[in-house]
């Protein structure tokens, strides 16, 4: 082997114990950056669990608000419509009773026509039971165009009903502050004398004695 041969094979050796370092370097490397990879990551996914679980936590609670919510609406607009028919019905009510008045009275064709107009707005108080309100305003229309007599009928009861209450008012009023007539005043003078003579006067019974 010649010097030249002996030269090249140091530099051979060389060079492969360079690359074996090379590559013991890389792979400690590696080894180290996956040891540090879980430790440095380990923050970041904790922030992002605790993010997601925070975010489902307002979603449950603003679902179980909007459903509260949604609760007692239908609860309240249940309450309405049922108060709605009860409102109407008594409407009817009213005006069957003052229709019956009147029609025992002197005014029986008044009568008769309220208490027929009474009888479309029971129905009515009937058919809007278990209605939401816009189901309600949708037939009160309808029923308007129907009936228009019955919508005319509850303001012209109303009026008969407000002047009867006025007409015996006043006639109560007057018969309590009326004046008493003359004949009446001597009347009952007369009666007063006769029944509780005074001390002053004579009697027949007096006249007979003396």
């Amino acid at each position: 082997m010649t010097e030249r041969d002996s030269g090249q094979g140091g530099v051979g050796t060389t060079s492969s114990s360079y690359a074996s370092f090379k590559d013991q370097a890389a792979s400690y490397g590696d080894g180290q950056a996956t040891q540090a990879s879980p430790s440095s990551q380990s923050p970041a996914v904790d922030i992002k669990q605790k993010v997601s679980e925070d975010l489902r936590s307002v979603q449950q609670k603003a679902q179980d608000g909007i459903a509260d919510v949604t609760d007692k609406a239908k609860d309240t607009a249940s309450k309405q419509k049922n108060m709605v028919a009860e409102k109407v019905s008594g409407i009817a009510a009213a005006m069957e009773k003052i229709g019956s008045e009147l029609e025992q009275g002197d005014q029986a064709d008044i009568g008769r026509m309220t208490k027929n107009l009474s009888t479309s707005i029971r129905k009515f108080s009937e058919d809007i039971k278990d209605r939401d309100l816009g189901q309600i305003a949708e037939m009160a229309e309808d029923f308007g165009r129907k009936q228009p007599l019955a919508f005319l009928g509850i303001a012209a009861v109303a009026g008969i009903a407000a002047t009867r209450f006025l007409t015996a008012s006043a006639s109560r009023h007057g018969s309590s502050n009326a004046p008493v007539s003359p004949q009446a005043g001597a009347f009952g003078a007369a009666t007063s004398s006769s029944a509780y003579p005074s001390s002053g006067s004579v009697t027949t019974e007096d006249k007979t004695h003396g």
